[in-house]
């Protein structure tokens, strides 16, 4: 949603209404809240706009993880989504929705304490971006804690209104200053009260997510249940928030009586590998509807981060919340399949039945799901975020071309196409894995001649990925570039907001962190100037060790890599933001060209 206009706006809200959706997430414009509620707690505009972040990195900043990297954000940002948020709460509230509005749940500006000397703040880090961007959080029991909520609340329902839900997620991957189920009673407490206090209909919303990934609140269950108690029955609603990899539910006598909602994540980062475990997702889903000790189930939904990717599996999530008969899938994957083709085809229909049994069985979408090929080059294991799914790669070219052999109007279909494009692509992502072995065997025998053979056929792949991913609006770098510069209104602007979208799918961070490729996706125009270039310069450093017969020197090909990638992020070089080539020729390209390949094509 980063670089989204009201267009696009308008199209998904009319999406989620089409789908049944009825309680939508609304946090866009919270900026210019917050930058009115921090003035009257004595703030300049100065040290409020350096307080956020870029636009890139927002939604970390609202759930507390980190302050000021890539700020300080502009004022013409801030003002534009505030409108924006209006148009997007008019129309969901038109069809009936009950928008999610946000709530302070304790993280403050780190200068407020020249204004407050004795608040209690507690630095909670910064995704270890650097101490200069750490997150600082508000002790619940100072009295400063409740005059902020209580002055948020007025002012947003001032130009929001209020549906009377709101969200609030207290240290979202971050640990509490203080771990005893009495202090965090007291939060709960606190954050509750201070909504209620302006709104004595509100329900608190709550991400179940960090219940789910921090081992503190495994270590001792009270931690959540003090938390859940503490507030009045039923006035606290959990997300289950990766209910496809672990239920909460079912270790935490479901959530300890308070209403939560099934949630299906499905994605992290926007990383573009096929895994959605539609089969795994149905019978889950059913099972908890069936279990008499699920609590108070209160709905469906989904939690992910990314947008176009897996699109099918929320097209099924969404549906099977109003027909509870496409908990048969295999009836459902054939009415899928006819809605690509436009027509009965029981070749197409065959083949995503093939599709989803190899693919979308159970491969649960889990973080750091992506491709080698966009991963930070090194010659054997897993590193960072890209770790590829596990099944029989070969049988995934075998499905390839069995779809190909559908009818002629199939093949003529642009989203039967689509669908070719994208299991094409996943093919060459696959087809990475075994050659990066054979540049590794021919380098540990010091066989040049492999070596080089294994390199260029391994860059030519990337190669025609990119030509292949160019086929496509949503697969392209210079769209989501062009996209961003359109938010600025002269060339220092729209370079500001360039940076922070290149920033995003890149580093993460700054120079050398930690976070590296975190958001990587397979676009045109990334995989040819960033990705390609990458193994490029390892491929150079693998020819020098073996010329002067030494080792790797790993530290010193990251700290070039890390050089390399903060650099690509301040260039502004352009790219096409217009789709080109035809899909179904080039993936019947690609598809004879490789086919001797795909016998080696096994994880």
């Amino acid at each position: 949603m980063l670089w989204w206009q009201w267009d696009d706006w308008e199209r998904f809200i009319d999406w989620m209404a089409l789908n049944g959706i009825n309680m939508p997430l609304a946090i866009t414009g919270q900026e210019a809240i917050w930058l009115e509620v921090w003035k009257e707690f004595g703030m300049t505009d100065g040290q409020i706009r350096s307080y956020f972040t870029g636009p890139a990195h927002l939604p970390w900043h609202r759930m507390g993880n980190l302050d000021g990297f890539l700020g300080p954000l502009p004022h013409e940002y801030i003002n534009g989504q505030f409108e924006l948020q209006k148009q997007i709460l008019k129309r969901e509230r038109s069809f009936g929705m009950t928008p999610v509005l946000p709530a302070f749940a304790g993280h403050v500006p780190k200068a407020i304490k020249e204004k407050y000397p004795d608040s209690k703040i507690t630095s909670l880090g910064s995704y270890e971006v650097g101490d200069a961007y750490n997150a600082y959080f508000l002790d619940p029991m100072d009295p400063l804690f409740i005059q902020i909520q209580q002055k948020y609340l007025t002012i947003q329902t001032k130009y929001f209104g209020t549906d009377h839900y709101y969200g609030a997620d207290p240290f979202n991957e971050m640990d509490p200053p203080d771990t005893t189920p009495a202090y965090l009673a007291s939060v709960s407490a606190s954050i509750y009260n201070g909504m209620s206090d302006i709104d004595p209909e509100a329900t608190w919303v709550q991400m179940g997510w960090t219940f789910y990934y921090m081992k503190l609140w495994k270590d001792d269950p009270e931690r959540l249940k003090a938390m859940i108690n503490a507030v009045p029955e039923n006035k606290m609603v959990i997300l289950e928030y990766f209910a496809e990899k672990e239920e909460v539910w079912r270790n935490t006598d479901a959530w300890h009586g308070a209403p939560y909602i099934w949630c299906y994540l499905g994605n992290f980062g926007g990383n573009t590998e096929m895994a959605a475990p539609v089969k795994e997702v149905a019978q889950r889903i059913v099972k908890t509807e069936n279990d008499t000790s699920h609590g108070k189930l209160f709905g469906i939904g989904s939690t992910l981060e990314g947008f176009g990717v897996n699109r099918f599996m929320f097209e099924w999530l969404f549906e099977y919340a109003w027909d509870k008969d496409v908990a048969n899938t295999d009836v459902w994957i054939d009415s899928y399949a006819r809605s690509k083709t436009k027509h009965i085809d029981p070749v197409a229909e065959k083949a995503f039945q093939r599709l989803f049994n190899l693919v979308y069985n159970d491969q649960v979408s889990g973080v750091a799901l992506g491709s080698l090929m966009h991963a930070r080059p090194f010659l054997t294991g897993l590193k960072g975020y890209q770790r590829p799914s596990k099944y029989d790669y070969k049988e995934l070219a075998n499905i390839l071309a069995f779809m190909l052999s559908a009818d002629e109007k199939s093949l003529q279909s642009n989203d039967y196409q689509r669908d070719l494009v994208l299991v094409t692509k996943q093919i060459l992502d696959n087809l990475i894995v075994p050659l990066r072995k054979k540049v590794n065997e021919a380098y540990v025998n010091r066989d040049t001649v492999e070596m080089e053979k294994q390199m260029a056929i391994f860059l030519e792949i990337m190669d025609d990925q990119d030509r292949l991913l160019a086929t496509q609006s949503d697969l392209l770098l210079g769209k989501w570039l062009s996209d961003a510069r359109m938010f600025g209104s002269d060339s220092i602007s729209k370079a500001y907001y360039e940076k922070n979208a290149r920033v995003l799918i890149t580093t993460w961070g700054n120079e050398g962190n930690q976070i590296i490729d975190y958001a990587s996706r397979g676009l045109s125009g990334l995989i040819s100037s960033y990705y390609k270039v990458r193994w490029e310069k390892f491929f150079d450093m693998l020819r020098k060790s073996i010329a002067s017969n030494s080792d790797l020197d790993m530290d010193a090909i990251n700290k070039e890599m890390a050089a390399f990638e903060w650099g690509w992020t301040n260039q502004q070089n352009t790219f096409s933001a217009e789709p080109r080539g035809n899909p179904l020729l080039i993936v019947k390209e690609i598809q004879q060209k490789y086919n001797s390949l795909f016998e080696m094509c096994n994880y």
